[in-house]
């Protein structure tokens, strides 16, 4: 997966900087309409894959938000200038809006088959800045044409047909496979005679309480713990995997924010100073637990 997305960070800058290098070029043989399509139509892309991958690689959802975001606003402004004021705004707002999409996109899909997606978008991404790319040196160009009605719809459908049916074959293959399913599901099969049915556990008699907790496809174990109030508590929390939301824990009302939790175990201390139920979760809030101060 980082092969593949470095490559296509060097793809997208070669493209869209080259697309950005012409507009700045040609900006007074090219018609103000057609300016305002070609920013908008590369600023989307730009800022979709940008973001996408950004989701991918970080493991969080906070930081490719913003760097999206800001990717996406730069790249639009940078080139609308050389059209015009409404280009820019369109650019601005079509790349943030597109960058914070990918993002969301990147971090929701970043461990179940990224990979997959991440060369569909860059197919996409070629197909679309390549035609762009051709759009303004043949407008700008007053001996070169391009006819598109010379294309058989019949050719595209065809085309069409052919790379859902490839994407329909890698989605029910053994080629596509989620990056870490077999040892999550290898470290439950492990797990299933040791760990108790019941997700509770219940230190409050404890004088020195130690809490295992276990990462596992579906959540943690436990995942509703009671503790004594004041009493210092040690967490120890296993991951089979750094590659997903889980690597993110989050306990705020005991000042435990965005703990980083590699592969392996992590130890975690807090102490309980008021009682009632408290949350806690992964970095993006999609699986959670309560704490019981008693």
């Amino acid at each position: 997966m980082y092969m593949l997305s470095i490559f296509t960070i060097v793809i997208m800058s070669l493209m869209t900087g080259s697309s950005i290098f012409l507009l700045h070029r040609n900006n007074n043989k090219l018609a103000h309409l057609s300016g305002l399509v070609v920013v908008m139509v590369l600023t989307m892309m730009s800022g979709l894959l940008a973001g996408y991958i950004s989701g991918i690689l970080s493991g969080e959802l906070f930081f490719p938000v913003g760097l999206g975001m800001l990717i996406g606003f730069i790249l639009g402004f940078i080139a609308g200038q050389p059209i015009g004021i409404l280009a820019i705004l369109t650019g601005s707002a079509t790349g943030v809006v597109s960058g914070i999409m990918g993002a969301l996109l990147g971090a929701i899909l970043q461990f179940d088959n990224p990979t997959i997606i991440l060369g569909i978008l860059l197919g996409v991404y070629v197909i679309i800045l390549g035609l762009v790319l051709l759009f303004i040196i043949v407008d700008t160009n007053g001996k070169l044409t391009l006819d598109t009605k010379g294309i058989s719809p019949f050719n595209i459908l065809s085309a069409g047909l052919v790379l859902i049916a490839l994407f329909l074959f890698l989605y029910s293959s053994d080629l596509v496979k989620i990056p870490g399913e077999s040892e999550a599901v290898q470290t439950e099969e492990n797990n299933t005679s040791t760990s108790p049915k019941n997700t509770e556990l219940d230190i409050t008699k404890e004088t020195n309480p130690k809490i295992e907790m276990m990462i596992t496809p579906t959540g943690y174990t436990p995942n509703v713990i009671k503790v004594k109030k004041g009493v210092p508590v040690e967490l120890n929390i296993t991951n089979p995997g750094d590659n997903s939301c889980f690597s993110t824990f989050m306990m705020p009302d005991f000042d435990l924010n965005n703990v980083n939790l590699k592969a392996g175990t992590t130890k975690l201390t807090f102490t309980p100073d008021k009682e009632g139920e408290y949350t806690f979760s992964c970095g993006m809030n999609m699986f959670k637990g309560t704490v019981i101060v008693e």
